[in-house]
């Protein structure tokens, strides 16, 4: 009861710092946007009280289940953009990073209430396999998030409307540097998830897995980001067209999470 309430909590007040944060964007106002980030340290400090608690309930890294997962994912997401909105600020990236994390605190509020943990014997490869995986997944996150912004300063260009919002977020050129820089992240962090999972695999079940339709769709996940990397190396295929292929991937990967596991015998997380 004492996990859940503290977990209702932090998601009301996530909910409230996206409410100012909202309000600062549609019409700046600097209360607004402290109003905002000191509910998102507030959020950020119950976040991490929710994780020393679930780690000291079931006595081991909390990563076995959708429910941890997803508010892990989300946790590290916060903490990130708290930490580059401190040293490096982006403008407008607090809000979309925000809503993007919101949104999977959200799901897990009501998503996730029957939770299906693990059967096989777990161990630290488990772990690893499973820690570099979500890793790859904010780094994807983070990805979508700056490609939402590139196609909104895109949009605003061609339609020549030089509101607020255009001047707060950073070029075209940018945007997509960073989107770019974090597939680069992503990408090795999700091969060696695979790998590690495939290794685990074999020593835990006597087997590689080869077959289990979450394996297949992860490896096909990391061909469609591969290729997006070809892509932006190949002359003439257009920035914009490649942010919307992102995008694309994104869905993938939300599928990946949200719908596969369902069908695999040993993945029910991640």
């Amino acid at each position: 009861m004492f996990g859940r309430g503290l977990f209702d909590i932090f998601v009301v007040i996530y909910a409230l710092s996206l409410v100012f944060f909202f309000v600062d964007a549609i019409e700046p106002r600097r209360r607004f946007n402290r109003a905002g980030v000191l509910l998102l340290f507030v959020v950020f400090c119950l976040e991490t009280l929710f994780f020393l608690y679930r780690l000291w309930s079931s006595g081991t890294l909390p990563v076995y289940t959708p429910f941890d997962v997803s508010w892990l994912i989300s946790w590290l997401i916060l903490t990130i953009v708290l930490v580059v909105n401190a040293f490096f600020p982006i403008g407008l990236f607090l809000f979309f990073a925000n809503v993007v994390a919101f949104a999977i605190v959200a799901l897990d509020a009501f998503g996730f209430q029957g939770h299906v943990v693990y059967t096989a014997r777990q161990g630290d490869l488990l772990v690893l396999h499973i820690v570099f995986g979500l890793a790859s997944y904010v780094a994807f996150c983070f990805s979508f998030v700056f490609s939402l912004m590139y196609l909104a300063q895109n949009w605003m260009l061609r339609k020549k409307r030089w509101n607020h919002w255009f001047f707060q977020m950073p070029p075209l050129a940018k945007l997509e540097k960073y989107s770019f820089g974090s597939v680069l992240v992503g990408l090795p962090l999700l091969l060696i998830s695979i790998v590690l999972g495939s290794i685990w695999g074999e020593l835990t079940l006597g087997q590689f897995l080869l077959t289990d339709p979450k394996l297949l769709t992860t490896v096909g996940l990391w061909m469609m980001y591969g290729f997006f990397l070809f892509l932006r190396n190949r002359p003439g295929f257009g920035t914009r067209r490649l942010v919307w292929y992102n995008l694309v991937c994104f869905l993938g990967t939300i599928l990946n999470f949200l719908v596969i596991n369902g069908f695999s015998l040993v993945h029910h997380g991640i």
